[in-house]
């Protein structure tokens, strides 16, 4: 959504912008050729290798001090920008896409596709620190296996996936992909295996309990707009319900002037809205991005304005 992204955020010579989630760089690209000499980009990944390929591609931009790399994880992102910048510094706009990287995907070594049969069970963004899905999915009981696929997978036969992967672990410990898929497929009912993969859901929950996805976005909408000036805006790129639900209430939260219940005569809380919702309804991939890129077609795009 690099068109709606950056029509929103409408880049200004001078100005400065983070990008939460480098990826294959396309966002900070857009920025860096329209704010100028003067402008800069924070670009934040988790992942070892959008930041290897960011220094290969953004030679100039870094040597100039346009672009500035952290190999960091962006739940940290109000430590992480003191860190390359002064303590008061504000941003111009900030940009969160939550999806998986085309080079993430297609990892072998990753195990975050479910059509490569021979990954193992990683699952992480970055740098293996604690629980993989393998040691997850050999190691919980069924009562927790299928807490996960419900609740990060929304996953309608969450327990008798997970009773099954309990059952063949006690055989042969899972450790491939393919050998997870091939435990799903048997257990869903074929007729709803025509819509979308039966292993979808199953390998989005593992993928979020692994890298704790919901967590890390919590922690950093707060953030985020504090590192906002007056008129600065954030913008989140969501691919599931999940996400786009933290979203959608926190901006929710954040544009309303006071919190307190209905019952309440007057206001206690004395919360002031900060923000202002630019995006009331959420906004879509257009039909050509999507024909290029299908898997672009669950994206979700909402984005708001600080005010004070």
């Amino acid at each position: 959504m690099l068109n709606q992204v950056i029509a929103i955020l409408n880049p200004q010579f001078g100005q400065k912008f983070i990008d939460c989630t480098l990826g294959g760089g396309g966002y900070s690209k857009a920025i860096l050729e329209r704010i100028g000499q003067d402008g800069q980009v924070l670009a934040i990944d988790i992942d070892g290798l959008a930041i290897t390929n960011a220094k290969l591609n953004f030679k100039t931009e870094i040597k100039n001090k346009k672009l500035i790399l952290a190999h960091e994880n962006f739940k940290n992102l109000r430590i992480i920008a003191e860190k390359y910048f002064e303590e008061d510094i504000k941003f111009n706009g900030i940009v969160l896409d939550l999806g998986l990287s085309s080079a993430q995907l297609e990892d072998k070594h990753r195990g975050f596709s479910f059509n490569i049969p021979v990954a193992p069970l990683g699952m992480n963004f970055g740098e293996q620190i604690g629980e993989t899905a393998e040691n997850i999915i050999n190691s919980r009981n069924a009562e927790d296996l299928a807490k996960i696929f419900k609740d990060y997978g929304e996953e309608k036969f969450a327990y008798k996936i997970a009773l099954a992967i309990v059952n063949e672990r006690q055989l042969n410990r899972i450790v491939t992909a393919g050998k997870l898929v091939e435990i799903i497929m048997n257990v869903a009912p074929k007729r709803f295996q025509s819509k979308i993969h039966p292993a979808t859901k199953i390998f989005q929950a593992l993928r979020i309990a692994v890298n704790q996805e919901l967590e890390n976005l919590q922690a950093v909408l707060p953030q985020a707009i504090s590192l906002l000036k007056i008129g600065g805006k954030l913008i989140i790129i969501s691919y599931h319900s999940l996400e786009d639900r933290i979203v959608k209430q926190y901006f929710k939260q954040e544009s309303k002037d006071c919190l307190c219940p209905p019952i309440m005569p007057i206001c206690r809380c004395g919360h002031k809205a900060n923000l202002k919702i630019l995006t009331h309804k959420i906004l879509r991939p257009v039909e050509q991005e999507i024909l290029k890129n299908p898997r672009s077609r669950s994206a979700r795009l909402r984005a708001v304005y600080k005010i004070i």
